[in-house]
């Protein structure tokens, strides 16, 4: 399994590397971060890309590997992996302590905060497709995070600076940390020279 991301604050979607897949902002910019890690990968291109009755997104030329996008306001996450994956990012925001309470219980944020509660509850829908996120109930017992569903194991990343990000499956090692992927290379190459331009425009003689 191998986790990537990058920052999109700033990045104009029109100009994302590939089409979106969905409606949802951040899409392009999901799919075009996968082409980016299954390349890495694997060492090929990114084959086609269709959805299942579900909605979920695979490859039908390459069944055996598994992926798993999120996209938040500030960041673009990608896990891959030869094992079912689920992913999630959340960015940090004011959050009403009247709505943290009716979406959680106590015993949940005696060792979790609310972020990284719904991350991993998104993380775990993802891998199954299945559960109601506002249900679902992650505690976190001795330092090991107790998922609702038997043989599924979680694990948090804080590397991306304000944002929480959760990873659910039920095979496989969890790497260390994330792969962090500069923000250009999510853009089309002309797009990228243009950038560049500028920035050599706006540097003092």
């Amino acid at each position: 399994m191998r986790l990537y991301y990058a920052d999109i604050r700033g990045l104009d979607e029109s100009k994302a590397l590939y089409p979106p897949i969905s409606k949802s902002r951040g899409s392009a910019f999901g799919v075009s971060l996968l082409a980016l890690a299954y390349e890495d990968y694997n060492s090929a291109t990114m084959p086609l890309i269709k959805k299942l009755a579900s909605g979920k997104p695979w490859f039908p030329g390459n069944p055996g590997f598994h992926f798993s996008i999120s996209h938040s306001r500030t960041h673009v996450l990608c896990a891959v992996s030869k094992r079912p994956v689920g992913a999630d990012t959340i960015d940090h925001r004011n959050i009403s302590s009247a709505v943290i309470e009716k979406l959680t219980t106590a015993e949940e944020l005696e060792a979790l905060s609310f972020f990284e509660i719904w991350a991993l509850r998104e993380s775990l829908f993802k891998l199954d497709g299945e559960g109601d996120l506002r249900t679902m109930r992650f505690i976190k017992r001795d330092g090991k995070i107790i998922p609702p569903v038997p043989g599924v194991k979680c694990r948090l990343y804080g590397d991306i600076d304000g944002s929480s990000v959760a990873v659910s499956t039920r095979e496989g090692v969890f790497p260390k940390k994330l792969i962090k992927i500069p923000s250009e290379k999510l853009l089309r190459e002309e797009n990228k020279l243009t950038r560049m331009m500028e920035k050599e425009k706006n540097e003092p003689l």
